[in-house]
């Protein structure tokens, strides 16, 4: 009854915003509703065929670090293409848009797409964001700060499931953003390569 906590509203949003630029860069509609794993069935946000993208959203003073869940989040020996979004916001009182804004935007965006948008939907029943909670969402703005995609490949900084000791799991870790700068890639670049196999 209480609504999404603060944390979860900011995720997300985040992974909206990143579903937004997804279906303004792409016809496939479908492809992209499809490619958003709600609720958790994978370990990264949009999965689909040979690549994946991770949304992590920051907020405040913790926007220096970027949070990993598990040790398979960032492991490209299953997964080919893992791509890392990050979404650094500032968090502020009736100024900024809103999580219900943006819901409203992607609503719009589908309205002529009858089975995209009824897939959306109960992808948000799924994860917790119903009408009726609408109002607790109406005060936060989220204004970006700062958005960055990174490649993650080589030596990037991450432990992966190969690396850990026999009896060691649930690993849980913290990246530091300014150790990523060497594996920034571009919209386009990221565009080009998952939406290639539609």
């Amino acid at each position: 009854q209480q609504g999404l906590t603060p944390e979860a509203q900011r995720g997300l949003y985040g992974e909206l915003y990143f579903l937004r630029k997804f279906l303004t860069n792409t016809t496939d509609k479908q492809h992209c509703i499809g490619s958003w794993q709600v609720p958790s069935n994978t370990v990264q946000d949009f999965h689909f065929s040979d690549w994946a993208v991770e949304v992590k959203t920051t907020h405040g003073n913790n926007h220096q670090k970027i949070h990993i869940s598990s040790e398979r989040q960032l492991d490209d020996t299953v997964v080919p293409s893992i791509y890392l979004f990050h979404l650094s916001l500032d968090v502020r009182n009736s100024f900024g848009e809103t999580l219900n804004n943006i819901v409203e935007w992607v609503e719009d965006y589908l309205q002529n797409d009858t089975p995209e948008l009824s897939a959306f939907r109960l992808k948000l029943f799924e994860v917790g964001y119903f009408d009726i909670h609408k109002p607790l969402y109406q005060q936060a703005g989220y204004n970006i700060r700062q958005e960055s995609i990174y490649r993650v490949e080589g030596d990037f900084p991450r432990i992966t499931e190969n690396e850990l000791t026999q009896g060691v799991g649930d690993v849980r870790y913290s990246i530091i953003v300014a150790d990523c700068q060497s594996y920034t890639t571009t919209e386009t670049e990221l565009f080009i390569r998952i939406t290639a196999q539609q």
